[in-house]
């Protein structure tokens, strides 16, 4: 009889020791497995954040393309080498939107053929040679 109240009492007395070892285990592989993916996350947003910076950049030349009083004779539009901002004039007026550091490049090409002049915006980020962003219109002399 006092054999049966102990059983009874232990089987009633918690997790054991070997129990509570698999479940902070698995506890802490699923916490780890859950921060990484958090951690990859933040890195993809920050990068998404600097992408959104450089197409509102290159928006802004591409506004002030479009703005010109005939773009097939480049009234108002030049060529850019890549540059650093801020923007020699014509676009002296574009402003970068975002705290990531961008140099930008502007080519005209005519074709005389159709009247129509292909109007192609590129931002890099510094360190790169491949465009980050890249841009193109074709603008008539209407």
């Amino acid at each position: 009889m006092a054999g049966s109240k102990r059983r009874e009492a232990g089987a009633h007395g918690g997790f054991t020791f070997v129990e509570l070892l698999v479940a902070m285990s698995l506890f802490a592989a699923v916490s780890f497995v859950i921060l990484q993916a958090f951690v990859a996350a933040m890195g993809h947003a920050g990068r998404s954040n600097e992408r959104v910076a450089a197409t509102a950049l290159a928006v802004q030349i591409m506004e002030q393309i479009h703005a010109s009083v005939n773009p097939y004779t480049w009234v108002g539009i030049a060529d850019q080498p890549r540059s650093p901002l801020p923007l020699p004039a014509p676009y002296a007026g574009v402003v970068n939107p975002g705290p990531y550091p961008f140099e930008v490049a502007v080519d005209l090409t005519r074709n005389t053929d159709l009247t129509v002049t292909v109007a192609t915006v590129e931002v890099y980020r510094p360190p790169d040679a491949t465009p980050f962003v890249v841009m193109t219109t074709m603008l008539d002399d209407q």
